[in-house]
């Protein structure tokens, strides 16, 4: 820094009149710029990410415990998810932890039968392997609650592996409905559940 005597200081209220001029110029940016300044943060930091999350339960029954695995790189950020020591998971009911609508459902070869659900500022979650037909319980456009029953964990699609269990993302994306590309890690009640080669054995839901 320069400490010439030539140079002045700006005083106090000079500072202070910048600080707030800046403030407001940040806060008149308007709703619609708000939203594409948030996905640009998004895009360049993880912590603001899952800051500017929905507050996202697990996809399960109040107080029911439940076991999560992300196992290898090609497979985190996503979880596999089956009950509290692998007994009886197939046809316990999913649902969607957050109110949102109902992007799509599709079958897919390698997934099974599948729901995407928008939640609103660029985030999505996603439902892989269910057990009964993709729409049989919800349908695309329709609006869910966070306990609303879409649908029920089974071992649909080729990669499945023949085991019952519920493959589960988050997916953000400014515009759009985000792919396998665009998954994030998973955050259920403010806690975050991600990594490589992990395994939660036994998480309570808190879907209440």
């Amino acid at each position: 820094m320069n400490t010439r005597m030539s140079v002045r200081r700006p005083s106090t209220v000079a500072l202070m009149m910048t600080a707030l001029a800046l403030t407001l110029g940040a806060g008149g940016a308007g709703l619609g710029t708000a939203a594409a300044s948030e996905g640009v943060t998004a895009a360049a930091s993880g912590d603001v990410i899952a800051a500017a999350k929905p507050k996202f339960q697990m996809p399960f029954l109040c107080n029911t415990k439940w076991q999560l695995n992300t196992y290898d790189s090609g497979h985190n950020p996503a979880l596999d998810i089956v009950v509290k020591g692998n007994t009886g998971s197939s046809g316990k009911w999913v649902l969607p932890g957050y109110k949102g609508t109902v992007a799509k459902t599709f079958w897919d070869r390698g997934a099974g039968n599948v729901i995407i659900i928008k939640h609103g500022g660029g985030w999505f979650t996603a439902y892989y392997h269910l057990k009964d037909k993709h729409n049989k319980y919800v349908q695309a456009g329709e609006n869910v609650g966070p306990r609303t029953k879409i649908g029920r964990i089974g071992a649909t699609g080729s990669n499945s592996g023949g085991w019952a269990h519920l493959h589960y993302e988050q997916r953000y994306k400014a515009s759009g409905i985000p792919t396998e590309a665009n998954r994030k890690p998973v955050n259920f009640n403010g806690t975050k559940y991600t990594g490589t080669g992990r395994t939660w054995p036994s998480v309570t839901s808190k879907n209440c």
